[in-house]
């Protein structure tokens, strides 16, 4: 198949688009840069375009039999509202209209859980829960969510569209600044207290594989939930503790408590130029159980779903090699990769 990567030089991307040369694929990234060092040794075109502007995006898409969306801003600070929609609703938008004016023969849009809401207590979310975060100032969510209306509203004009939704998204090469600073405190063991909720977590091997396999499965104009593991944070700190040999966090954290570390951290983190490890949405949404059903994906898609202590296994020496900065850019680059 031909098929062009947007966002290929991100977390997902970096992992997507070897696997998709591996597999045989005639692969095309497209981004603002003039080109993407990490993909240099390999076979792959690379156009200039920009998704916030429209007219850059349909000559690249022409004669592409799939055109796998993954572009966008992955943010859950209050100030980043803005940019959130531009390169989320309306670049997802931009992306669609593009695709549909191309021909293209399929595409494939990469969302998230964070735009399919909170299951009530003691549910299992699916594709069919109603949307239910909007207003209590969850933008990225938000933003999610918007562009997942505006690819639908494209899919009803004729484009040939699927959407995968993973969950919060662990592996190699994941520059995610929350999890960097979860995995950093829970390694040292000065973790005391965890969230009250939990979350589904995927494994990047199983989202990139699951992707793949959607160049040819799946139903057009549906949403699949790609998941690994459904799991509290608590258990989730006890994986992570036992695998890194640190002790385990011992009681739950007041959601007060949290929330207010993650205001604090949005207000003086950017004073200091840096990014903040917590924002007031993290928190807030790390006191809920949001779990979610794979079963379509596993289904439709072939989606497989690692253990999660097999993950955390595998990944661990990444995370910790990072945290600890005793490799070089390089040697990190070539462990994200394997």
């Amino acid at each position: 198949m031909k098929v062009l990567v947007t966002g290929a030089s991100g977390f997902f991307g970096a992992r997507l688009v070897p696997a998709l040369v591996a597999a045989g694929h005639d692969v095309t990234t497209l981004g603002r840069s003039e080109s993407i060092p990490i993909f240099a040794q390999l076979p792959v075109l690379h156009e200039q375009a920009d998704i916030s502007h429209p007219d850059t995006l349909v000559a690249p898409m022409r004669g592409k039999d799939v055109v796998i969306h993954m572009a966008g801003l992955v943010s859950y600070r209050r100030s980043d509202y803005k940019p959130l929609h531009d390169a989320n609703v309306i670049g997802s938008r931009n992306v669609m209209e593009a695709a549909l004016s191309a021909g293209v023969g399929r595409v494939i849009h990469m969302s998230s859980i964070a735009g399919m809401g909170i299951p009530s207590p003691g549910d299992l979310g699916d594709e069919t829960l109603p949307y239910n975060l909007q207003g209590l100032g969850n933008y990225y969510c938000d933003t999610k969510y918007d562009a997942e209306i505006e690819v639908l509203k494209v899919a009803e004009k004729g484009l040939p569209v699927l959407i995968l939704s993973p969950g919060i998204t662990l592996g190699e090469g994941d520059t995610h600044p929350h999890h960097f600073a979860i995995f950093k405190s829970l390694s040292k063991g000065v973790l005391m207290g965890y969230p009250k909720g939990g979350v589904m977590f995927s494994d990047i091997q199983d989202v990139v594989n699951t992707t793949i396999n959607s160049i040819s499965m799946g139903r057009p104009g549906e949403r699949y939930v790609v998941g690994s593991a459904n799991l509290t944070f608590q258990h989730a700190a006890s994986i992570v503790s036992k695998i890194t040999g640190s002790k385990a966090p011992v009681f739950p954290l007041p959601g007060f408590i949290s929330e207010f570390v993650g205001s604090a951290c949005e207000t003086v983190f950017p004073i200091l130029g840096k990014r903040p490890p917590m924002t007031r949405s993290v928190a807030w949404l790390s006191q809920r159980n949001i779990f979610f059903s794979s079963a379509k994906a596993v289904s439709e898609l072939g989606h497989n779903q690692t253990n999660f202590e097999e993950t955390i296994r595998r990944i661990a020496p990444y995370y910790l090699a990072a945290i600890k900065g005793d490799l070089s850019p390089d040697q990190l680059l070539a462990i994200s990769r394997r």
